[in-house]
């Protein structure tokens, strides 16, 4: 079973329908946690999964000091009110918050797990805080939560806004492309694939309450 507020996109943007090991058997439903809770609290409740991959999250860092309030009430508020109807739940598992490493703040050193949080934007805020909250649960009812934060992704139909695509694209048309920070930063980037490995192990054999960084050890200059 998968969720998302969005319609799913062109099916060449949607590995999962056409990957190798693609799932044959998966559901798809279009709901907002803003909007439809009561829904998504139903499917949980009909599908019983012991696992819960949460990818849900307004994103776009530089836009979420514009309207900070949208991202506090989808990547907070509405989030809590999503725990607290599933931490009922005998039947879960796991739940993997997939987090972000914005939580931390701005860095020249390698990021260890427990590294104190620094947010610095609306965004990384709301991100934080989603994560303290869930830690409570997990410390005060003892809910099955754990974390994964992963460097910069691409692959195989990832939006074309992003650097990886964006770069190969402007390379082939010949265009420039406008670097953020000069030029001067550094990133760590890894393959989709092994994220989707690393969460599907985490998925299965994490210990509840601890936090996994999914990186390589190698640096690119953006």
């Amino acid at each position: 079973m998968a969720m998302s507020r969005s319609q799913e996109p062109e099916s060449v943007f949607l590995p999962y329908k056409w990957a190798k090991k693609a799932p044959t058997n998966l559901s798809f439903f279009q709901l907002d946690v803003n909007k439809n809770l009561d829904e998504i609290i139903s499917k949980i409740k009909l599908f019983k999964p012991i696992y819960i991959v949460n990818f849900a999250a307004q994103g776009m860092v530089a836009e979420s000091w514009k309207n900070p309030d949208d991202w506090y009430q989808t990547n907070l508020m509405s989030q809590v009110k999503l725990h607290n109807c599933i931490r009922k739940f005998d039947f879960i598992e796991n739940f993997l918050n997939f987090s972000t490493p914005e939580v931390y703040g701005s860095n020249d050193k390698w990021i260890r797990e427990s590294y104190l949080f620094s947010p610095n934007t609306p965004y990384a805020v709301s991100r934080a805080a989603c994560d303290l909250h869930l830690m409570s649960f997990y410390r005060n009812y003892g809910f099955p939560v754990t974390f994964t934060r992963a460097a910069n992704v691409f692959g195989a139909g990832q939006q074309l806004y992003r650097i990886v695509p964006k770069t190969i694209i402007s390379g082939m048309l010949g265009t420039k492309l406008k670097l953020h920070g000069g030029g001067a930063s550094e990133r760590s980037f890894i393959h989709i694939d092994d994220v989707s490995d690393a969460t599907y192990k985490v998925m299965k054999h994490g210990i509840s309450g601890q936090t996994y960084h999914i990186s390589t050890d190698k640096l690119i200059s953006i």
